[in-house]
């Protein structure tokens, strides 16, 4: 079965919401301290083949055949992926193992890379560490609870109503118009205070609008609950136990870690933040996710429209060839797709073109698992209707 142009055309429209703030402002000092943090560490370098690797204590590698990947099927895809002017990466993860990584355009393996709303998916992981961890009670809990000086003289009761799961699903109500709010807000003293003004066009969740907006309101609102900022408690309890280090994070103007964009890793990380998610939350034998948290927010939590499969809690659902994907979308091409029935995770960035933002990245992506990648992997169903 060919991916319908209907699909297409949702993905090349509707994926627009994925963008996120351009950048945010420099991270002043705090007591995250981002500032020279990485270590220097052996990093693979372009031109990766499985030969040329050992297994050390973060990876396993392995190749195409070894995990059931034909080579010959997926090779055309391959050489399509790599004749993007933009393309920084492309990792491909099969049962546990990193079956193909290629760096392009000048890009290397230990390059930080802005990726965009993919950190949206991670800001998730993080509420679901805190309910488990007791500083939240459920997702029902309501944010008014944690930021209450900017709703005191909100003139709609109803936004005192807001809960997390309103926020985690973006059906908050807000009169939130992505692209243009998010270029407004970069301008504002004062983040918060302007996106909790705007007013409410719909029922707390009764729509979904997607907004980077709010995301940022959650990142203030686990600041507030924790009594850590979201850079402390995301490297404590998820960067650090996966071996993640963020070389760079954005702040507003009040210091609260950006919700949702302006975080930078490498390809790697990410690649090992999607195996995480594969696993259901654990790593190396450690839970580090609940796994009842992975399950929720990779389920439907509210339905979308335009084809998608719905949405969860900060990740986009669909189904391609017969299996069910969930996915991380950042603006400009920063793609995390995971493929829980095929154990299967890909990776891919790409550098930004100054403000501009191409989606087309984001379909390409969908167009390679459904014609190349699925159909290389032995014993996968017919892509048939």
């Amino acid at each position: 079965m060919k991916i319908t142009i209907g699909l297409l055309l949702t993905l090349l429209i509707s994926l627009q919401a994925a963008g996120g703030f351009a950048q945010a402002a420099e991270s002043p000092p705090s007591a995250c301290n981002l500032t020279d943090r990485r270590p220097q560490r052996r990093f693979y370098q372009r031109g990766f083949a499985p030969d040329d690797l050992t297994d050390d204590d973060l990876w396993l590698v392995s190749d195409f055949a070894a995990q059931g990947i034909d080579p010959y099927l997926i090779g055309d895809g391959l050489a399509q992926l790599a004749d993007s002017p933009t393309r920084r990466s492309l990792i491909i993860m099969r049962k546990g193992y990193i079956v193909y990584e290629m760096y392009f355009n000048g890009s290397r393996a230990d390059d930080s890379n802005n990726i965009a709303s993919v950190s949206k998916s991670m800001l998730s992981a993080l509420v679901g560490i805190a309910i488990d961890r007791g500083y939240f009670e459920s997702t029902d809990d309501r944010i008014a609870e944690y930021l209450p000086e900017y709703f005191g003289a909100a003139s709609d009761p109803r936004l005192r109503q807001l809960t997390l799961h309103d926020m985690l699903t973006m059906t908050h109500g807000l009169a939130w118009e992505e692209d243009q709010a998010s270029r407004l807000l970069n301008r504002s003293n004062n983040w918060l205070a302007d996106i909790l003004s705007l007013p409410l066009i719909n029922e707390p969740g009764a729509r979904f609008n997607y907004s980077t907006g709010v995301s940022h309101v959650l990142s203030a609102v686990l600041t507030e609950a924790t009594g850590m900022n979201a850079c402390e408690f995301a490297h404590l309890y998820l960067f650090e136990p996966l071996g993640i280090e963020a070389e760079f994070w954005g702040v507003d103007p009040q210091g609260y870690f950006s919700g949702g964009h302006s975080l930078s890793m490498t390809a790697r990380e990410v690649a090992r933040f999607g195996q995480l998610f594969l696993d259901e939350g654990a790593w190396q034998g450690e839970q580090i996710v609940p796994g009842w948290w992975v399950a929720a927010s990779t389920a439907q939590q509210v339905d979308i429209g335009n084809n998608y499969a719905g949405y969860g809690y900060y990740w986009w659902l669909n189904r391609i060839a017969g299996y069910d994907l969930y996915s991380a979308l950042g603006a400009g091409g920063q793609i995390l797709h995971v493929i829980p029935e095929l154990e299967t995770v890909l990776v891919t960035t790409h550098g930004f073109q100054g403000n501009q933002r191409d989606y087309a990245e984001e379909a390409e992506s969908y167009q390679f698992l459904w014609n190349y990648l699925i159909p290389a992997l032995d014993g996968s169903k017919s892509t048939s209707a």
